[in-house]
């Protein structure tokens, strides 16, 4: 009996034992599963919406940890406009038409509600950045003799110069860029405006479908100078983003000129190697203005459209949808809507 008793008392022993370790466990793994982890911290986004019944473009701030919106600025204007934010300034920058029909920069301060005119000299000022120092501001202009060739300018804040970049080409066009200030750099894509030319001809002449212009992926420093150039593309590129290594870039495009129907790759700039991200589905149809957060994932732009139909850049969409693209567990978190409005443009700290 006594022999009986000490066997039952160590597989007691060893029973609670094992008991303890699976109860520690399961704390542990609780804790990891339920808690909030206060050390990670979403960034404020700032978010430009254009609404149709009204006429204006609303400019949010947006937590995303409390899920709260805030209204910044709203600004009655004729044409879609960029804005940039600076939270080390509180003020809002923008394009705007002025009496000689042109659209220029200006300033408005949160503080003050003063509003300022920053530019007289260019036709169209639109895609409006601000560099990590929050001192230049980045924009796609066209210059005052000038209908198509767009070119990147800067403006900066504390001299109130203004520098344009290869301003005496007239043939190579910006169709988009996109700032990174965690290098400090840009990803610029362009194309030529004699090749354009020729394929809206040609497209019209034989009554065909347009077919997308060979468009350069290149990187930019700050100062305007070319630091590589990555790829030529054939696609109708509706955003583009240098991830902050400066390793890779992202580009979404469209499958057509008018089709809703979008895809978003990621092209390797050592071994460009291209690797297949998102395809456009329900409410994901017209991916745009891809952005890097990290080399985690990418926010982008969506529009609810129906894909069995042509797009036409006029039509307003039931739902325009920012989200955010998950690289490795494959999915797509939806982070804002603006129900028949259009989210034009929107932007981070950190890019």
């Amino acid at each position: 009996m006594a022999k009986l008793y000490i066997e039952r008392m160590g597989i007691l022993k060893k029973f609670t034992f094992i008991l303890i370790i699976i109860v520690i466990i399961c704390i542990v793994f609780s804790k990891k599963i339920f808690s909030i982890d206060h050390s990670v911290s979403k960034s404020n986004l700032y978010v430009n919406v254009f609404d149709p019944k009204s006429l204006k473009f609303n400019f949010y701030q947006f937590d995303q940890n409390q899920n709260k919106s805030t209204l910044l600025f709203s600004k009655e204007t004729a044409d879609y406009t960029a804005f940039a934010y600076s939270e080390l300034n509180n003020k809002l920058y923008f394009a705007d038409g002025i009496s000689d029909h042109t659209i220029q920069l200006f300033e408005n301060d949160l503080n003050t509600n003063q509003m300022k005119q920053l530019t007289t000299e260019f036709n169209n000022v639109d895609f409006i950045q601000i560099d990590k120092e929050q001192k230049i501001i980045l924009m796609r202009v066209l210059l005052r003799d000038e209908f198509r060739n767009f070119h990147i300018a800067t403006y900066n804040l504390q001299t109130k110069k203004i520098q344009i970049w290869d301003e005496e080409n007239k043939d190579r066009s910006v169709l988009d860029f996109n700032y990174n200030p965690n290098n400090n750099q840009l990803i610029v894509v362009t194309f030529s405006e004699n090749e354009d030319q020729k394929k809206i001809t040609e497209a019209n002449k034989n009554q065909t479908k347009l077919q997308p212009n060979k468009h350069s992926l290149d990187v930019y420093d700050i100062e305007g100078r070319k630091k590589k150039h990555i790829a030529n593309v054939e696609r109708f590129i509706s955003g583009a983003s240098l991830a902050p290594d400066a390793n890779s870039v992202i580009i979404s495009y469209d499958e057509a000129v008018d089709s809703p129907i979008s895809h978003v790759v990621e092209i390797d700039i050592q071994s460009k190697k291209v690797n297949p991200q998102l395809d456009s589905s329900g409410i994901y149809s017209k991916i745009r203005a891809v952005k890097y957060e990290n080399k985690n994932g990418f926010y982008f732009l969506s529009s609810m459209i129906n894909e069995n139909k042509r797009y036409s850049i006029l039509e307003i969409p039931k739902e325009s949808v920012l989200s955010y693209y998950d690289f490795k567990k494959n999915k797509v978190r939806t982070v804002w809507r603006a129900e028949k409005s259009v989210i034009v443009n929107y932007s981070a700290e950190h890019f």
